[in-house]
């Protein structure tokens, strides 16, 4: 938030209710701290595969990835905006791993991943050794019941799934 306080350009702050109840670490004694713009984080380093994600869904990766010990490197976007996105973040890990999985939680149809998996094919492509991989939600998200939604949003167990079968475990 302090960091979109004191941007000049109009911001948009994403708030996933899921995240209300987690905790973790901040910089002990600082109210002003900035998350620096345009800079994502890498949450887990690894060198078999490149999974980028964003929100809730990072919690989510980090916990698929140790259940499968599978040798992969988590990247957390953190800034969404085509103009603060991380490429020299992503290209890093994606010359490291020549691999991509795109995880999260939204529904198929209206996906960030869609555009983000695109656009990883039109910069890297000669780093891929295969097509960009995905989790997604279902085709749509409802509301109205716990199960249903569940039913429709990806979590660990759709991330499981899909990173043991891209390393074929």
């Amino acid at each position: 938030m302090n960091s979109a306080l004191r941007c000049n350009d109009p911001v948009v702050v994403l708030e996933h209710v899921d995240l209300y109840p987690t905790t973790g670490q901040v910089p002990a004694h600082d109210m002003d701290f900035c998350l620096p713009v345009g800079k994502a984080a890498v949450r887990r380093t690894g060198s078999g595969l490149t999974v980028l994600t964003y929100l809730a869904m990072t919690n989510h990766v980090l916990e698929a990835v140790a259940h499968t010990g599978i040798d992969a490197e988590v990247i957390d976007l953190r800034w969404l905006d085509r103009a603060s996105i991380d490429w020299d973040t992503i290209g890093t890990s994606i010359r490291k791993t020549n691999n991509v999985l795109i995880a999260e939680q939204g529904a198929l149809g209206t996906s960030y991943g869609g555009w983000l998996a695109d656009e990883i094919q039109r910069r890297f492509f000669d780093w891929l050794d295969q097509p960009v991989q995905r989790v997604t939600g279902g085709e749509a998200s409802p509301s109205i019941s716990k199960v249903l939604e569940r039913a429709a949003i990806a979590q660990t167990d759709e991330v499981i799934a899909e990173l043991k079968k891209i390393t074929g475990r």
